[in-house]
């Protein structure tokens, strides 16, 4: 198996390539939009569901069996569909283009596999088990949403929100000091209690104790 080199990528308004047009592609497709992505799907056919995403803005269909023309102007490819042969196909003319490649549940086909991914807000936390067991990255992912819960959105957003004030009004050394006490578990506690303007007033003290 190769060693995959974990890496965040901004699709926003960025042209992706989906083969398939089932269950797998549905999902596939839902999520490369909501990342910002310009979806072509290549299929003869495809789900109801999937039908209602084309808008021939952010989601298009190509009524067609696939071709290798197809790749185009793809930064990412993806093959979603249960034929072993259109699956190499589109595997072997991404790699042709030097476009990295993901075919569902078949790594040897992959330059790419996608991890199991938790979000709260800006927080991202991808899991990964290199192909082996994605069973196993599902369960570690769901012990970390046990981990990490719904409040991290509303903590990681207050923090953005005093990032630039904290920068520009403190000296280095102070900063640190900022941020060791506002990162110490009380902020986030608060939020998690439904306290959010008593979170704010902590950050907010912590901050005027630290001015001139």
């Amino acid at each position: 198996m190769p060693q995959y080199y974990p890496i965040f990528m901004d699709l926003k308004d960025q042209s992706v390539l989906v083969v398939g047009g089932g269950n797998v592609a549905l999902r596939k497709v839902q999520t490369l939009l909501s990342h910002g992505a310009v979806v072509r799907i290549v299929s003869p056919k495809v789900l109801p569901e999937l039908r209602t995403l084309v808008d021939d803005r952010t989601c298009y269909w190509l009524e067609k069996e696939y071709s290798p023309e197809d790749i185009g102007e793809a930064c990412l490819v993806f093959s979603c569909t249960e034929n072993e042969e259109v699956n190499q196909q589109v595997s072997l003319d991404a790699k042709t283009h030097y476009r990295p490649v993901n075919v569902v549940d078949d790594p040897e086909k992959c330059s790419f596999i996608v991890p199991s991914i938790m979000e709260r807000g800006d927080l991202n936390i991808a899991v990964s088990t290199g192909g082996s067991s994605p069973i196993v990255a599902r369960q570690i992912r769901q012990e970390l949403e046990a981990l990490y819960g719904s409040e991290m959105k509303e903590y990681l957003s207050l923090l953005k929100v005093w990032r630039t004030k904290v920068k520009t009004s403190l000296p280095p050394e102070k900063r640190s000091v900022f941020w060791d006490r506002i990162t110490d578990g009380e902020v986030r506690k608060l939020i998690q209690e439904d306290r959010l303007s008593e979170a704010e007033g902590v950050i907010k003290q912590c901050f005027l104790s630290l001015l001139d």
